[in-house]
């Protein structure tokens, strides 16, 4: 039995190395933001965008990639992650320019060394919808769709670029959205549509049926995020290729979430990976060092290390085999069994670590209490290949609307007589303008002067009275078309992602 455990992990590594053989040397750049509070004052700041952007940099350096940091880190997090504190810039718009300008040049540096280019663009942070553009924020800027084409993806000449994006207050929605609805363009992101003719883009986007990321301070990380770093530790490669596709990821975060009874939090994920290829990550040399779950009992595992950060949870079914990647120089990591509270130490000795070789202890620390109902419930249910199987990226995802909401019968019946005084109104003052002119065009050299004086008395008011007659007009054609028109609901950013289709619509109710 352990040899032939042994031989399947070795298999794992092998195939590694077989795909690494067969395709051309390849560097690799994360370029990762993370934006807890927002330009726009209204918006309530995130507590752990930091925090993901630090986890995740600890995860694209464990798979080989060279990183580049926007994130202002918090005093908690600044001592979890002091090697992110200390390379991290100000997510600012001068340093979003800085970091850009000095990664082209990283990528063009390897190209020209032929080495082939795979540039990730993570975000987390705030997404949200202004004078019918959309956009993600910095601190002190918002990223439109032009300054996200134009300025990364096609600045950026990598042979491919993976975006993965958990954006709070926004949709990331697939074909269409459900009855009540409708949808008119969006300015400003219309360049992202750019993208479904760019075969060098696979997309990795967050959303939700309650048009917003969650973040859970059981994980200290938006909820998406921490799943999607799960499955790139390897609990999404199914079947121990030493790869993680798209169809696994977003199988992965899918069935992590489906026992999750309220939509409002349970959260979705669209993916469309590059036309010329279907894997997300490969996993490399980072499954030298690695846990292996023999899959003998179906169990929701989670990884923490020994500073408490929580790295990774998953739930394999019975049958099913997981690799995970563990990080190194972070002292002991500690996975714990969920079902029954009990934990395996693993040392950083050996390099392969059998979990059915370890003997589970009383855990460190118990769960703290009151932690969200809906939210315990992610990875309760197991994943295995038959999960895979049945995802389908490829088929349209409607997300049901909220039902159109009425306007109240008072607004329709000012609204029409506010548009029925501003008829009058102007009606009235067009008589008035046409008197006035009658008035003026007469004989009044013949007249006597003090009828002269008041016939121009009699114009000079009713210059008057047609001029207040256009104000009142205009004003009362103002209120009843904003009382008529003005959406029944709030405008949404709607950025679509499809198999043959990236783009961004904004919604909203007339």
């Amino acid at each position: 039995m352990r040899f032939a455990r042994e031989a399947l992990g070795l298999a794992v590594l092998l195939v590694a190395g077989v795909v690494g053989a067969e395709e051309r040397p390849q560097a690799t750049f994360a370029f990762i933001v993370g934006v807890n509070r927002s330009v726009d004052a209204d918006e309530l700041p995130l507590r752990y965008a930091d925090d993901d952007a630090a986890r995740y940099q600890d995860l694209f350096r464990l798979l080989g990639a060279r990183t580049y940091l926007l994130a202002r880190m918090d005093q908690n997090t600044e001592r979890l992650h002091p090697q992110a504190a200390a390379e991290t810039s100000v997510p600012n718009w001068g340093e979003w320019q800085r970091l850009v300008e000095q990664l082209t040049r990283d990528v063009a540096q390897a190209r020209a060394r032929n080495l082939g280019t795979v540039v990730y663009f993570i975000y987390a942070g705030h997404g949200s919808v202004h004078n019918g553009q959309g956009y993600v924020t910095l601190e002190d800027r918002r990223l439109t769709g032009e300054d996200l084409a134009k300025g990364l993806i096609q600045r950026v000449e990598a042979d491919q670029v993976h975006l993965i994006v958990d954006a709070c207050s926004s949709y990331f929605l697939a074909y269409g959205r459900g009855p009540g609805g409708q949808r008119r363009p969006l300015k400003g992101f219309s360049e992202v549509a750019q993208l479904s003719e760019d075969g060098r883009v696979g997309l990795l986007l967050s959303t939700s049926s309650a048009r917003a990321s969650h973040e859970w301070e059981a994980f200290q990380s938006g909820v998406f995020s921490h799943e999607v770093r799960s499955g790139l530790y390897g609990a999404a490669d199914v079947d121990g290729d030493g790869r993680v596709s798209y169809r696994e990821i977003a199988a992965f975060v899918e069935r992590a979430n489906a026992a999750i009874p309220n939509e409002r939090f349970r959260p979705q994920v669209h993916a469309r990976p590059p036309k010329d290829g279907t894997w997300l990550v490969v996993l490399g040399k980072a499954m030298e060092h690695r846990i292996e779950v023999d899959g003998q009992e179906a169990q929701h595992l989670r990884l923490e290390d020994s500073r408490g950060v929580r790295l990774a949870d998953f739930h394999n079914a019975s049958g099913q085999r997981t690799w995970l990647a563990r990080p190194i120089g972070t002292g002991p990591l500690y996975l714990r069994r969920m079902g029954d509270g009990r934990e395996y130490r693993i040392d950083s000795m050996p390099e392969v670590v059998q979990l059915a070789a370890l003997t589970p202890q009383q855990a460190r620390t118990a769960d703290r209490g009151a932690e969200h109902e809906a939210f315990s419930l992610i990875f309760s249910l197991p994943y295995d290949r038959q999960v895979v199987d049945a995802y389908d990226f490829q088929a349209p995802v409607l997300l049901e609307a909220e039902p159109a909401r009425r306007r109240p019968t008072w607004r329709r019946v000012a609204g029409w007589s506010a548009l029925g005084l501003a008829g009058a109104s102007l009606g009235g003052g067009l008589w008035t303008t046409l008197s006035a002119r009658e008035a003026r065009s007469g004989n009044r050299a013949t007249l006597p002067h003090a009828e002269a004086m008041g016939q121009n008395q009699r114009i000079r008011t009713l210059n008057h009275r047609s001029t207040t007659l256009y104000v009142a007009g205009a004003l009362a054609a103002g209120a009843g078309l904003g009382m008529l028109l003005w959406p029944g609901a709030p405008a949404e950013a709607l950025p679509v992602a499809g198999p043959d289709l990236a783009g961004v619509q904004l919604g909203g109710r007339f």
